[in-house]
């Protein structure tokens, strides 16, 4: 369909039949929800001039449900009138094709982020700093301009704003893609987040930036700018992916590859473009071989020691499902809702039989997961530009340290304490994690008057990104709100569950006195009893999964206002609800499921719609022989639970030792999946699966055990080690003494990503490592380290490591050859005393520091 967009006075969409389309889906849209909120629905009839009118019904035509429960008319218009502007206003708006404009031009949600004013505050500045710039040439700018503010640092799930990664100067890749597109909207050029939902080759994800021009899409990597488009540090892991994917908002009418296309938005396939694909055709069907219609179809990838649904699509009417995926192992699982059936595939597979019956195996399966293999390296960016690009990469560091380092000015922790009576410590502490955010933090504590005690306690009691992005104005209304202690709880216990703010990963707004707005009957209802509240909700609130696509959770105040959420949010206000009342109340670890705490213990929630079985629990106890390495939750191992055909990952948490988990896990009764995973430094994994029944007041030993490759490690190569290194302090190390008892050699490139993770990696096995005793050797080159890359304030690594200027990586290529090209960074050598690689790892890879503790063993 050709759509047509306009630039004059006239109507924004000039395809008469597809802007009758839009109109109609608005209209139904404002039938379901203009009774909540009129002001948004009749803002479109206010409007004279069409091309502002039709932006405005497009976005509410298919906005997602959180931003209908928080978005203000004026708000809306201004974000719409924004996006306009940059149709007269840049070089290349005109030129912008009409079903890019409006899908990634247009929208001011990019993913699952907390909407700001962003487009508002930054537009003049983006617009000055590519001035007189083609668009290619603006792109670019644009993410030196984004590098400048933003650089990477992970932390958890919650997506920051793009103003709230300012404020940090720091993002981890979801915020720092969504923060990078968003740049590139504001100066009207078609951008949108890509990502990997998962790799298939190492544990963790990663997102980018597409952004169109010169008639096509390419990428970027977001706040880590190249000289050229279409390269970044992930070029050679995205090669390897299994899905790159990308949602567009509202009504799409572009020729990409659809994997589904739903009534608000449509997700696109984009892995054509950075891989080698296949085609797999998958058949269900019943015992008897009956094509089963409508089944759901699950492509599920090994990664975080759990099976990960890339995507969930419907099978056809004769039982057909069809995906476009890499070159690696999958898990087909598909269900009808009450059976179920699953089959693993090699790399090789193009069609799969999956039949589906009431009756499941419960013998333990094994399965050799294969990663998509590496390719060839593409050719490496002309020398003159990388030189450029690295001058540039500098001076942005030293631009953003130098707002870092004015952080703290004016404040003064020692005052605050004098001043409140709260000691120095807790106060610098929380004012320390707050970094960009410190004064509106210091304005908090130095407001609270006598509660100061009780406001050290609320800011200790919310996450790190609360601390970082959190008004001062939301932390007061929680501060004057807060219900009193109650006499049968401690302090601790009243401070995680009834005066802390934080539920699950929704963004912290001053709900408790907006909920606290209800007729007196209500509320005294709602004071009385936690499950007043269960009743009320599961009448008053109408749940909707599709109308919440971005998976926002939908504020607290939001789902009061609008009387919908989906059911993740539902869960969170009934939390909210709670805890304002002064009754204690959690997401259950694990499960997830709504609890609150009555008469010394917890009660699990359960609402009409909800398929997960009460009353008596059973109980689950991990045990495993392994020693090297112990397993760790979501490392090698996770448990799932059967709901609605299909087993959903309980969540007790990354990284968590297996001897730390609670001994006896309770539990509802129903089905569980264990599932194993030993992965190797190829990618490749050795898996396992196991079911069982858990029964009312059951009591299951389980034996975590992991699957193990025959050790028959020969060396790769020789490392001449008889060479002196300097230090970054100048002491000079003979390399051959060094490596008594083994060396690890780790070239690293400050300030990537890569990079990032291992120095993040290494930290969590630094005792196994300081038992060992070996030598860690830390390369870089000085003339691409960043600014802000100081060796001696990298804290946790092995006791034995020292850093080593490597100037143009000239012992790197001396010890393996060929070019810098040709070794992606960090590259990770181990080996024995006599030089001998045991271990050779190249690239992005999570969990290297385990598999160094392998090789080292």
């Amino acid at each position: 369909m050709a759509v047509l967009l306009s630039c004059s006075n006239s109507h924004l969409i000039v395809d008469k039949a597809f802007r009758n389309e839009i109109n109609n889906d608005y209209q139904a849209r404002a039938k379901v929800y203009s009774p909540v909120r009129p002001d948004l629905f009749i803002l479109a009839d206010t409007l004279q001039d069409d091309q502002r009118r039709e932006a405005v019904q497009f976005l509410l035509a298919y906005m997602p449900l959180s931003d209908l429960a928080v978005y203000e008319p004026g708000f809306l218009l201004s974000l719409a009138d924004a996006a306009l502007k940059t149709r007269t206003g840049m070089p290349w708006g005109s030129s912008v094709p009409a079903d890019l404009f409006l899908h990634f031009v247009l929208p001011p949600r990019v993913n699952n982020e907390n909407p700001d004013s962003f487009r508002l505050a930054y537009y003049d500045e983006i617009k000055n700093r590519i001035d007189g710039l083609d668009a290619e040439e603006a792109a670019l700018e644009i993410n030196h301009w984004c590098h400048e503010k933003v650089a990477y640092q992970p932390s958890d799930s919650r997506t920051s704003s793009p103003m709230a990664a300012i404020l940090s100067a720091r993002g981890r890749c979801g915020e720092e893609s969504t923060f990078t597109v968003s740049a590139l909207r504001t100066a009207g050029l078609p951008a949108r987040q890509v990502y990997t939902p998962r790799w298939a080759h190492s544990d963790d994800n990663h997102a980018w930036v597409e952004v169109w021009v010169n008639g096509q899409w390419h990428y970027m990597g977001a706040c880590e700018p190249e000289p050229v488009t279409d390269r970044g540090w992930f070029t050679e892991p995205a090669r390897r992916a299994m899905l790159v994917h990308t949602k567009a908002f509202g009504r799409y009418t572009g020729d990409e590859p659809v994997i589904r296309s739903e009534k608000l938005f449509s997700e696109i396939n984009t892995l054509d473009r950075y891989s080698i694909t296949k085609n797999i055709e998958v058949t269900v069907v019943d015992t008897a071989g009956v094509p089963v219609p409508q089944a759901s179809v699950r492509y599920l990838l090994y990664n975080y020691a759990e099976f990960y649904p890339l995507t969930s699509l419907k099978s056809d009417d004769k039982g057909v499902s069809r995906f476009t995926t890499g070159l690696g192992s999958l898990l087909i699982w598909a269900d009808d809702g009450s059976r179920y059936g699953f089959s693993f595939t090699s790399p090789a597979d193009t069609a799969v039989l999956v039949t589906i019956a009431a009756v499941h195996p419960a013998d333990t399966l094994s399965a050799d997961l294969v990663a998509p293999p590496e390719l060839p390296p593409l050719p490496g960016i002309d020398g003159n530009l990388v030189i450029r690009n690295n001058i540039l990469l500098g001076r942005e560091d030293s631009i953003r340290q130098s707002y870092i380092s004015s952080w703290m000015q004016g404040v003064s922790a020692a005052d605050l304490s004098a001043s409140t009576g709260v000691s120095e410590e807790r106060i610098a502490k929380v004012l320390r994690t707050s970094m960009g955010n410190y004064n509106a933090i210091a304005s908090f504590i130095s407001g609270s008057g006598n509660k100061a005690d009780l406001a050290i306690r609320l800011l200790e009691n919310v996450s790190e990104k609360d601390l970082r992005d959190t008004p001062k104005d939301v932390l007061d209304d929680h501060l004057a709100n807060a219900p009193g202690k109650p006499a049968t709880v401690d302090e601790q216990f009243y401070d995680m569950w009834i005066l802390s703010p934080r539920v699950d990963n929704e963004l912290l707004t001053p709900f408790r006195s907006s909920l606290k707005k209800m007729p007196e009957k209500l509320y005294e209802s709602f004071a009385a009893s936690p499950e007043a509240i269960v009743a009320w909700i599961d009448t008053a609130i109408t749940v909707t999964e599709t109308d919440n696509y971005y998976g926002t959770p939908v504020v607290p105040a939001g789902v009061m206002r609008l009387r919908m959420a989906d059911r993740h949010s539902r869960d969170i206000f009934f939390v909210a609800l709670c805890r304002t009342m002064g009754h204690a109340a959690r997401l259950a670890p694990g499960t997830g499921r709504p609890q609150y705490h009555e008469t010394d213990e917890w009660h699990d929630v359960l609402f009409s719609d909800d398929v997960r079985s009460t009353g008596e629990k059973g109980y689950v106890t991990f045990f495993s022989g392994d020693k090297s390495p112990v397993p760790q939750y979501h490392t090698h191992f996770t448990l799932a639970v059967l709901e609605n055909g299909h087993f959903k990952t309980l969540d007790y948490g990354y990284e968590v030792k297996i001897n730390d988990l609670p001994e006896r896990l309770p539990l509802a009764p129903g089905r569980y999946m264990l599932t194993t995973g030993n992965r190797d430094e190829n990618g490749d994994v050795l898996a396992s699966v196991s079911f069982f029944d858990l029964a009312p007041g059951g009591d299951v030993r389980l034996e975590v055990k992991l699957r193990h490759k025959e050790d028959n490690t020969l060396s790769a190569g020789n490392i001449e080690l008889k060479r002196t290194i300097i230090s970054h302090t100048g002491e000079k190390f003979d390399l051959k003494s060094l490596a008594d008892k083994g060396i690890v050699l780790i070239w690293i490139e400050p300030g990537k990503e890569p990079t990032r993770h291992i120095l993040n990696d290494l930290p969590q096995m630094k005792k196994e490592f300081d038992a060992w005793g070996g030598s860690f050797i830390f390369f870089f080159d000085p003339a691409t380290a960043s600014g802000s890359f100081i060796p001696d304030e990298i804290k946790g690594m092995p006791g034995n490591s020292i850093f080593v200027p490597d100037k143009g990586l000239a012992l790197m290529l001396s010890s393996l050859g060929g070019s810098t090209a040709g070794h992606p960074l960090p590259v990770v050598v181990c080996c024995d005393s006599t030089g001998d690689m045991l271990f050779l790892s190249e690239g992005y890879r999570i969990g290297t520091g385990e598999q160094i503790l392998k090789n080292i063993r």
